[in-house]
């Protein structure tokens, strides 16, 4: 039913339904009209109002209703991407008005070196990588928003996310790991880097192990929790718990810690400097980037010591089902991003078992061709 006016059809109520009629009109037309304010008690009024929401609005609350799916750390990291790039010139707008070729200018103009207007500096293009995780909340935002009003069309249909060439696993060789090791003064804190050299566990996953995770006797340690951005994850990246066998370096890092911290309380590292949990891998950026300028070992960011620890056992000659699986690595991460360490690992046992292999089959296809193998090979005189 559409909405009425409650009045009596005397001259005077019609005129002043007329210039109503053509105020609507001309709202409409602007983009502008709003339901409630001319019919306020009209019972799809609530309806109405989700239409007139502005994008900043919007965005304000699918951050709220995303608190059910993603983590906090997520959405916060989501939020600034709104707050910087997408509510500054599409904020007051309302969701209709924002269209498929303003999303694509505005992306081109984020692509591009400009001036900054204020301070005169130059602001460097965002990258393929950068423009592609920007548009995440974006599209979570107009999902949102044309799921309430199916008359909006979402502008954000059609951008693909840009080819990204993805950066290869750049490990530590052994010999590197102990330079770096050596020049870390701080032994808890050698310690520490020791351990996700050997162990592998992602930083996120160090920084939240507890005791109740390790297992001495096993030699062991159970992965199901994580911290990131100071905050406790109760799961993974990849939503999987796992056991890790520690080798021998690993495992002596373990024992030496329960001897620093187990004491303290339930966490397994602490920082030596406050005495107290670790946030994220940047409270250790200055003591690494140190440790690296003195042994004169090419730079690498602290998430490449898990790479080493999967390199290392590959080159080791160890499964890579089995370095899979203490990495929390799916096979086809582990044959796609490091199957040219793996190569190094065989030390010549793959090939001589296809060679045997080639020798049997041969042997039993063509016997006249073992019997001149074998003449071949024999000693000649003999």
């Amino acid at each position: 039913m559409r909405p009425t006016l409650d009045l009596k059809p005397t001259a005077a109520n019609l005129k002043h339904a007329q210039r109503l009629r053509e105020q609507i009109l001309f709202d409409i037309k602007a983009g502008q009209f709003n339901l409630a304010e001319f019919f306020p008690d009209y019972r799809n009024v609530e309806v109405s109002k989700s239409t007139h929401r502005s994008f900043l609005q919007w965005a304000e609350l699918w951050g709220q209703l995303s608190a059910r799916s993603l983590e906090n750390s997520t959405i916060r990291i989501y939020k600034r991407h709104l707050k910087a790039y997408w509510v500054m010139p599409f904020g007051s707008l309302l969701p209709k008005q924002i269209t498929h070729e303003k999303v694509l200018a505005h992306l081109a103009y984020l692509a591009t070196s400009r001036i900054h207007p204020v301070s005169g500096k130059l602001i460097k293009p965002l990258g393929r990588k950068t423009q592609n995780n920007i548009l995440i909340p974006l599209r979570g935002v107009f999902e949102l928003i044309c799921k309430s009003d199916p008359y909006v069309k979402d502008p954000t249909d059609g951008i693909d996310n840009l080819k990204v060439q993805k950066a290869q696993p750049d490990p530590f060789t052994a010999e590197e790991v102990e330079l770096i090791l050596a020049e870390i003064k701080d032994e808890v804190l050698s310690d520490y880097f020791e351990f996700a050299c050997f162990a592998g566990l992602r930083i996120s996953e160090q920084i939240a192990l507890l005791w109740e995770d390790v297992d001495l006797r096993q030699g062991t340690v159970v992965v199901r929790r994580a911290r990131v951005l100071a905050e406790d994850k109760e799961r993974t990246k990849t939503g999987y718990e796992r056991e890790v066998e520690l080798n021998a370096r690993a495992l002596a890092v373990i024992k030496r810690q329960r001897a620093r911290t187990q004491a303290k309380g339930i966490y397994v590292f602490l920082n030596p400097s406050t005495g107290l949990r670790w946030n994220d891998e940047q409270e250790q950026r200055r003591e690494w980037v140190e440790a690296l300028r003195a042994a004169k070992v090419r730079y690498r960011p602290p998430k490449e010591c898990r790479d080493t620890s999967v390199t290392l056992s590959l080159m080791a000659g160890a499964d890579p089902l089995w370095v899979a699986k203490q990495h929390g690595h799916s096979v086809t991460v582990m044959m796609k991003s490091y199957a040219r360490f793996i190569p190094r690992a065989d030390k010549g046992r793959n090939l001589e078992a296809v060679n045997a292999a080639l020798k049997l089959a041969d042997s039993a296809v063509n016997p006249q061709y073992a019997e001149f193998q074998k003449e071949k090979s024999a000693p000649k005189g003999a």
